[in-house]
């Protein structure tokens, strides 16, 4: 996916950015869809909060507050968070980037912080620089309006784009500020398989951050307003290609939820989307997991779900995308994923089992 077909995704079907056309409605029920199901970035084809792709990659992984077990002071026992799964905060590290409480981690998972930056108050814009190593790499931003209502700063957007060509959007505008100390990383652009072929393995790149107006694009400037903005460089992951080998999406191979690690599974299940037959995949026994599933293709307008059967808690349905689901440790079993409603002209559906690391 180029750069043209991301802009029109994240503006709504507006055509020229320069229009009257208010896209906030839209663009502000989609963001708040995001921002409740992003917390892991899976990134097979994401939705950017940042970038839009045909094979989007959501998640329903939060980060409830954890739980300390039951025991002496001393227990060796690991903090269980509110979810079932373990827990464990992440101090600062070498290379993070902190600021007013906020912080970009050097590293999540096995992807790398390649340039980050959180303005100053008043601050309504940036660049990120940095040279890269690879084409496949996520973009988050973020903006906070302090005193802002609601309704007030869905006035406004981060948009982000490589300077010198117009920016795309990125998030809408926030009036209060983060509950979460980490920032997401994003979403990923690009097809899969290929990355966002905009960049230039050892070319510097040059990526613009500014607030604009969300109605017509144009900067903007609002006092008190604070940027975030990060580019990752993403670890290696596992291509999935439909059944006539066309790549359809691209799965991290290691995933992180709540400060630990997990990793894939032996290889991706798949099925034929076009067609109601059910995936059965066994799940490991004695360790916590995750689960990614749902639809992988570029045919996501059938109007039919994606449902996993198996786990302990009820899943989420997905209608043309992925979400992953977590599930504390058990003894073996299964997860099935059925379809229900109309199938789409072609595509996928997939089961992605990420078990807990030592």
């Amino acid at each position: 996916m180029n750069l043209t077909d991301l802009r029109d995704e994240l503006t709504t079907h507006a055509d020229d950015l320069g229009t009257a056309t208010d896209l906030r409605p839209g663009v502000a029920a989609k963001v708040a869809r995001t921002k409740r199901r992003r917390a892991v970035a899976v990134g097979a084809g994401a939705s950017l909060a940042v970038a839009a792709l045909a094979v989007g990659v959501v998640t329903s992984l939060g980060r409830p507050a954890p739980t300390v077990p039951a025991g002496t002071p001393s227990s060796a026992a690991p903090m269980i968070g509110a979810d079932g799964m373990p827990f464990r905060s992440v101090p600062d590290g070498p290379g993070d980037i902190v600021k007013d409480g906020l912080r970009y981690r050097s590293h999540v998972a096995d992807d790398t912080l390649a340039a980050g930056f959180i303005g100053d108050r008043g601050q309504g814009q940036f660049t990120l620089v940095w040279t890269p190593t690879t084409t496949h790499v996520s973009f988050g931003a973020e903006c906070y309006l302090p005193g802002l209502t609601h309704d007030e700063a869905g006035k406004y957007m981060v948009s982000v784009g490589l300077e010198g060509t117009k920016g795309f959007f990125g998030s809408q505008c926030s009036g209060n500020r983060p509950t979460e100390r980490d920032l997401p990383g994003g979403g990923i652009p690009g097809e899969p398989g290929q990355g966002w072929t905009e960049l230039t393995v050892g070319q510097a790149a040059r990526v613009r951050i500014q607030l604009v107006d969300a109605k017509t694009g144009k900067p903007a400037s609002v006092d008190g307003a604070q940027l975030t903005g990060a580019v990752y460089e993403l670890g290696a992951r596992t291509t999935v290609k439909d059944l006539s080998g066309k790549p359809v999406a691209d799965l991290p191979d290691v995933l992180e939820h709540q400060g630990h690690r997990y990793r894939l599974e032996g290889r991706v299940s798949i099925a034929d989307a076009t067609t109601r037959d059910e995936l059965v995949v066994p799940t490991p026994g004695g360790r916590p997991f995750l689960v990614t599933y749902g639809y992988a293709g570029t045919d996501s307008g059938s109007g039919g779900t994606e449902h996993l059967d198996g786990l302990a808690a009820t899943s989420t349905d997905v209608s043309g995308g992925l979400t992953t689901a977590e599930q504390p440790a058990r003894t073996e079993s299964t997860v099935t994923l059925r379809h229900d409603g109309a199938v789409p002209a072609s595509g996928v559906r997939l089961v992605a089992v990420y078990a807990l690391q030592p």
